[in-house]
């Protein structure tokens, strides 16, 4: 019956049945007019370099990627696409459909030939654009659409692993590289079509990703703070970019009821193991309405894992990452359409022990590059449930780093981070919000 089904379901779709989620005109979550740009000196893992984090995380991000040997081989080739990412288009245009939608359907056809996993669409909003480059040179690509390539990072890999161990790494620089081998190849083509088009991978990207994920209809902002979550992989993806001119038809947000599953859940809050992930309520940052994540805590904390390489352990322990099988897809109707079965739901998942390592699952070598060799690796992280740890409390220990305060495109030097300052606006982000709300509750 299900291969039947599968013979009758165009190409453009994909596996995963998106189509049968709500759409909306308004991403769930509040984004107000105020969102401004940012460079890329202002990210966190840039910051590490510049030794923004202190000494240590500047000194281990620069092996970040090469201390484990699978990371380093992976890295290798990811970084080999970055020429390609960019080019120029042909002369002349092919002769191509008038019809936005059917030149659609063939650019989405074409990702899933390449093995994305999901794809969505849509127009690109200024503040999405990186405003500079790391090193303050202005970024003047400027491109209609987005071409969003979701890639699964695999459910059989994470149920073996803790999140943090050895293998997290290459995890997530296994669906960079499919997803940038796949976003390289979809530009290359539309450039020899005639149309400008540039690939953008966590090698390098001139877009922000996060909300180009979002306003493409691939998923819901999440408790996790900065990341999207899908109804179907969860927060088990990794995406890449295409912006393009080439004429498409962009796709709607989604609402599947995760604001209210997130607010009654606190499972990746609870297993963080910087605990960077808060327990309150959402702020308001950058004219959105997130939960943010405390991104100095999760920074260092990737950045000098000592017992394994990078970490995903809140993308482990999410009770929407889960294999797919029928039993799975039932709970995962029911969190969409019955609100009241959330809360069980949410008990559940910890009940039948979602979120253990499974070691048949297991193939990997704890392996680390110390001092030009590769030697066995003196220990790793093996966590299980964290089920007696208090989630009662706000975001009293969560820090912000409000957009106005982060280095600009002209700070070459150090610009070091004031925790307590950080801790203070975030109370003042929830004032915001709240200030927002209330001002807003007249006219709803």
């Amino acid at each position: 019956m299900r291969l039947l089904s599968r013979k009758k379901r165009p190409m453009h779709l994909g596996r995963y049945p998106m189509e049968k989620i709500r759409r909306v005109d308004r991403p769930t979550t509040l984004i107000t007019d105020d969102v401004k740009q940012v460079p890329k000196r202002a990210g966190f893992f840039v910051r590490a370099f510049y030794g923004d984090l202190g000494p240590k995380p500047a000194r281990e991000i620069r092996r970040f990627i090469t201390k484990n040997p699978l990371n380093a081989a992976i890295g290798h080739l990811h970084w080999k696409h970055v020429p390609a990412h960019k080019g120029d288009p042909a002369d002349e245009k092919a002769p191509l459909p008038d019809d936005p939608e059917e030149l659609t359907k063939h650019v989405k056809s074409l990702c899933y030939f390449l093995d994305a996993d999901m794809v969505g669409i849509c127009e690109v909003p200024e503040y999405a654009w990186f405003s500079h480059e790391s090193d303050g040179t202005p970024i003047e690509t400027r491109h209609k659409y987005a071409v969003v390539i979701v890639i699964d990072q695999g459910w059989d890999t994470f149920e073996a692993s803790s999140g943090d161990d050895w293998v997290s790494g290459a995890q997530s620089y296994r669906a960079y590289l499919n997803g940038s081998t796949t976003a390289t190849i979809v530009a290359d083509y539309i450039r020899r079509l005639g149309y400008p088009a540039q690939a953008h991978s966590n090698a390098h990207g001139d877009v922000m990703q996060i909300p180009l994920m979002l306003l493409a209809g691939l998923g819901e902002m999440s408790r996790i703070g900065e990341l999207v979550l899908n109804p179907f992989i969860g927060p088990r993806h990794k995406t890449a970019i295409v912006t393009t001119d080439l004429p498409l038809i962009p796709d709607k947000p989604i609402d599947f009821g995760l604001q209210d599953f997130c607010d009654k859940c606190r499972k990746c809050a609870r297993e963080c193991p910087a605990q960077a992930i808060p327990f309150g309520d959402k702020v308001l940052y950058n004219g959105y309405e997130i939960w943010k994540p405390d991104v100095e805590k999760c920074t260092k904390y990737r950045v000098t894992n000592l017992k394994g390489s990078a970490c995903g352990r809140c993308m482990k322990m999410c009770p929407w990452n889960k294999e797919g099988l029928l039993a799975h897809r039932l709970a995962m109707w029911a969190a969409i359409k019955l609100p009241f079965s959330r809360r069980f739901l949410i008990w559940l998942d910890d009940a039948l022990g979602y979120g253990k390592r499974n070691p048949i699952k297991r193939w990997w070598l704890d392996l680390v590059k110390e001092d030009g060799r590769v030697v066995a690796a003196s220990g790793t992280n093996e966590r299980d449930l964290s089920l007696e740890r208090d989630v009662s409390g706000g975001n009293e220990r969560v820090a912000t780093y409000p957009v106005d305060k982060l280095p600009t495109s002209e700070d070459k030097e150090t610009v070091p981070l004031d925790r307590k300052a950080g801790l203070d606006d975030t109370r003042r982000a929830e004032e915001e919000l709240a200030a927002l709300k209330e001002a807003a509750a007249p006219m709803r």
